[in-house]
């Protein structure tokens, strides 16, 4: 897709030139000669012509395929050839620029002058061609819960200190009433998960990884959470009434990572700009494969962004969560504070 690919000679850029100006709109010649006024043959690299209702415009143009600047005695060239040929308009298509003196001469005998090139990554638009990030899809388990130092006041003992906790899934959860200071959890179930999904966001970094040296995988890891609220969390259970002063919670977080590419010349034939030299304005010209004809685009000044409005990044990682929470198995095999990478299965 670079220019240097596409062009290897001064055949390959005069082609290309012509494959530039084929938009459907004028038609192009290649190698054309044409008869000067004052009786002399003039070859024109690229002629184009532009019918408008009775009347067709002639632009020649020559494409200079050099390793210098073209210089103002070039452009001097291009003027007589304009008188000779008796055209609407001269142009010149260089790979390497013009000099100060060609772009001050053009401009007085109205000249267009365009220096093709390659694209910036700003006018592709960020983060470039290459549009590369990872996206993680994550998602909690709640494992076991287990209370420590319970204790009773005498006429408010539960029948039984067992607790039948049923959790992640709002159609199934149990209900055990609350009173959790500072907090308004009306149930302990409630306050479980919420202290789940709590812990996963502050233990989750969104850094990439690999294993095996492929970014699309999976890591797992098992964490312990402690419960130590300022003052005992006071449940109803079985009939009676237990404190909470401290509990343990096992969850497991689950990141399955993808990683993101996109080539965002992969279905065109060429995207190259087309700076033009005496305005100082660019286009883009590209050309979808199987295509015929070339699409061109005015680029406006790249525009200064801010706040949350920054463009892509490449390495960008978006996250997104699971609603709800996922089955503990595939933590089992896991010691608390183990993580686990693995390469996505294919």
């Amino acid at each position: 897709m670079q220019l240097s690919h596409l062009v290897k000679d001064w055949g390959g850029f005069e082609q290309l030139v012509a494959e530039l100006n084929r938009t459907g709109e004028v038609s192009v010649e290649h190698n054309v000669v044409l008869p000067g006024r004052s009786g002399a043959p003039r070859q024109i690299d690229v002629l184009i012509r532009h019918k408008q209702g009775l009347y067709e415009h002639l632009i020649v143009a020559e494409c200079k395929f050099w390793n210098k600047a073209v210089d103002r005695a070039t452009v001097d060239s291009m003027a007589t050839t304009v008188r000779e040929v008796g055209a609407s308009r001269g142009v010149i298509f260089s790979n390497n620029g013009f000099q100060s003196g060609a772009v001050t001469q053009a401009k007085a005998d109205s000249i267009d002058l365009f220096l093709v090139r390659d694209l910036t990554n700003d006018e592709w638009g960020a983060p470039g061609k290459i549009i590369d990030f990872f996206l993680h899809v994550i998602s909690i388990s709640i494992g076991g819960f287990s209370t420590e130092r319970t204790f009773s006041l005498p006429g408010s003992q539960p029948t039984s200190t067992r607790m039948d906790l049923r959790l992640g899934n709002a159609e199934t959860n149990s209900s055990t009433p609350i009173t959790w200071p500072g907090r308004s959890f009306k149930t302990l179930e409630e306050g479980i998960e919420h202290a789940a999904k709590d812990a996963a966001q502050k233990v989750y970094q969104p850094a990439a990884f690999s294993a095996d040296g492929k970014f699309d995988a999976t890591l797992r890891a098992r964490v312990t959470v402690n419960l130590a609220p300022p003052k005992p969390i006071v449940a109803k259970i079985n009939d009676g009434t237990i404190f909470i002063p401290s509990a343990t919670l096992h969850i497991g977080i689950s990141i399955n990572q993808s990683r993101m590419i996109f080539d965002r010349a992969k279905n065109l034939a060429f995207a190259l700009a087309v700076e033009d030299c005496v305005r100082n304005t660019v286009t883009a010209a590209a050309r979808s494969v199987g295509e015929e004809t070339t699409m061109l685009n005015q680029l406006n000044a790249p525009q200064h962004v801010s706040g949350n409005d920054k463009p892509l990044e490449n390495g960008t990682i978006f996250s997104v969560w699971v609603a709800g929470f996922q089955n503990f198995d595939e933590f089992a095999g896991l010691n608390p504070g183990e993580v686990k990478i693995a390469p996505a299965a294919s």
